[in-house]
């Protein structure tokens, strides 16, 4: 499983660099730019919550290796249209609206099978592990090969991201079948609603996706016009915008080796804490950067603080929830925390037209830090439960 999210994620890197490099090449219109990741992460929104409730019903692995394959065949005909150059900026907007679907049943079922891999005093270690795995993959290994591969042909990247989807459906096959789910008794509908009640009626769960749907709407705002922010108040071009992800997936493998004393020193509320104001200071630092090598050093904070808060994050959840109901409380934990995400991406575009592209990151520094600032009180109900569990 681990090696099949280092495969696939390598793959997507590519695409990470690819996709809006072409959507440059097709438009400059900052709105146009930011409908790249709207299709991305609408369908969270939209689907979220029935494929994490078909991730509770059926054979979480199986689902994973169906959906490599439907995106698979989605890359593989994205990239067959650049070939033919008959590619436009509708088709990328239909292609990442696909992949996001698929994404969406992909990662509430992986999330969802980890604990049944692993015992639950290791659950802390693998989430931090596969999270690293899965942004170095997707930061460093893939963005250069992404960059290098759309500079030798345009379809490249693609045509080479279709076949990690390929490998990893293999290796996901070789994952022993593990029977975790109890066989549904209920309707799909009362499935899907026991999901959000049970969200609902968790306070310390519904804290922290509150906090991060806040975070991801503006941090997004900005992050979806990285590439004209390179161009534009950088004045560089497709290195630095690489180096921007690889510097965020450096700090990400550095927090690996961090998350584990941190957490026992601090405790799992207070790292979270940490990892916020690491997020505050990085993206004051984006907002204000004129260099290149200050803006990818910000980008590498923000990625270690992002990968404590991954690790610590997932864990959580994942310990406060009823191995049943894992699927559902994924996909309504990503409904709103992803779901978001496309309003913050529209915003941001229309920000940075009436504006100029600095003003959607100086937006995401004023609500991190504020997010920091009230941590505490934030995390209150989170440290709450954690000491309930802890007495019980």
């Amino acid at each position: 499983m681990w090696l099949s999210v280092l495969v696939s994620s390598s793959g997507d890197g590519m695409f990470v660099t690819a996709f809006p490099l072409l959507a440059a090449l097709l438009t400059k219109d900052p709105v146009l730019i930011a409908g790249v990741t709207i299709s991305t992460r609408l369908p969270w929104l939209l689907f979220s919550l029935p494929t994490g409730a078909i991730a509770d019903r059926m054979n979480r692995r199986r689902l994973m290796i169906g959906a490599d394959l439907v995106r698979l065949v989605i890359v593989g005909l994205l990239g067959a249209s650049i070939l033919l150059d008959v590619v436009n900026i509708w088709m990328l907007y239909l292609s990442a609206f696909a992949l996001g679907v698929c994404e969406t049943l992909h990662v509430n079922a992986a999330q969802a099978l980890l604990p049944s891999l692993v015992e639950e005093q290791h659950l802390l270690t693998a989430n931090a592990r596969f999270s690293t795995a899965q942004i170095v993959s997707t930061q460093f290994i893939g963005p250069p090969a992404g960059v290098a591969l759309f500079t030798a042909g345009h379809s490249l990247p693609f045509l080479v991201d279709s076949a990690t989807f390929g490998l990893s459906a293999a290796l996901v096959a070789r994952i022993p079948h593990r029977p975790v789910t109890e066989k549904p008794t209920s309707r799909f509908r009362d499935d899907i609603v026991e999901g959000l009640r049970f969200m609902r009626d968790s306070k310390a769960l519904r804290r922290l996706t509150e906090i991060v749907a806040v975070i991801n709407f503006f941090y997004f705002a900005a992050a979806s016009l990285f590439v004209l922010y390179v161009e534009e108040l950088l004045n560089s071009g497709e290195i630095v915008f690489t180096a921007l992800s690889v510097g965020a997936a450096l700090g990400t493998v550095t927090s690996r080796f961090f998350v584990d004393a941190t957490t026992r020193r601090f405790g799992f509320t207070r790292t979270i804490t940490i990892s916020m104001w690491l997020w505050g200071i990085a993206t004051v630092g984006l907002a204000f950067a004129i260099h290149p090598i200050f803006a990818i050093s910000m980008n590498a904070l923000l990625g270690f603080g992002t990968g404590l808060w991954i690790a610590v994050n997932s864990t959580l959840r994942q310990q406060f929830t009823p191995d049943r109901l894992l699927g559902r409380m994924n996909a309504a934990f990503r409904m709103i925390s992803w779901g978001v995400v496309p309003f913050g991406a529209l915003f941001g575009g229309l920000l940075a037209r009436i504006f100029d592209v600095r003003a959607p990151f100086i937006m995401a520094a004023v609500a991190t830090m504020a997010s920091a600032i009230f941590a505490r009180r934030l995390l209150r109900p989170v440290e709450e439960l954690i000491s309930d569990k802890t007495s019980q």
